[in-house]
């Protein structure tokens, strides 16, 4: 076993909030994170997205829904509602990673409202996993949103389970830019 002391991803928000997850950490929030979502009946071949920055939450999730074989695809939070559902909406997601908010430019920017927007176009959604970045106090009147540190504590276990896949088995679903109609996937395998 390699070298697992010291720091798996350091994140940094325009010098405003600085986060470092363990090697350690870094395994014990994935293999929750995956427990949640088989929980939850995510199997392979399934869609979980995320519509957030580029935060420890997000790497986490990308790496729990592979173990699981399921289909990972991220949105930037700086897109607006119809952004976000050209893409996601064609790709019937199951569960969702969000967050509150971003910094842009030292300013505090707050997605709350359209994550609500996002969720209400999206049907196929049976959880929503909230990891905040800003620290907005929001009530969300659905019970299909759940905080990640809860699923953290709920869901913990020393288990990794990973399904195991061929090289040519959908990996993420990236987006052309949408600059000539609709964007359109992009399926990269675990090979490719």
């Amino acid at each position: 076993s390699g070298n697992i002391s010291g720091a798996a991803i350091v994140f940094k928000s325009e010098n405003k909030i600085r986060k470092e997850v363990s090697w350690k950490d870094l395994k014990l929030q994935v293999a929750a994170l995956s427990n949640f979502m088989r929980k939850q009946g995510v199997v392979k071949g399934d869609r979980v997205i995320a519509y957030m920055p580029n935060m420890p939450e997000t790497v986490i999730m990308m790496l729990a829904t592979s173990s699981i074989g399921a289909i990972f695809s991220s949105a930037s939070p700086d897109f607006g509602v119809d952004g976000v559902l050209d893409r996601f909406g064609q790709i019937e997601p199951k569960i969702l990673l969000t967050t509150d908010g971003y910094w842009y430019n030292g300013k505090e920017i707050n997605i709350t409202k359209k994550v609500v927007d996002v969720v209400k176009a999206l049907p196929t959604l049976q959880k929503i996993v909230l990891a905040p970045l800003l620290g907005f106090e929001v009530k969300y009147d659905n019970e299909k949103f759940v905080k990640y540190d809860v699923i953290q504590k709920q869901y913990a276990t020393n288990e990794m389970f990973f399904e195991p896949l061929d090289l040519g088995d959908p990996l993420y679903i990236m987006f052309s830019s949408g600059t000539t109609g609709k964007p359109k996937c992009i399926v990269h395998s675990n090979g490719g």
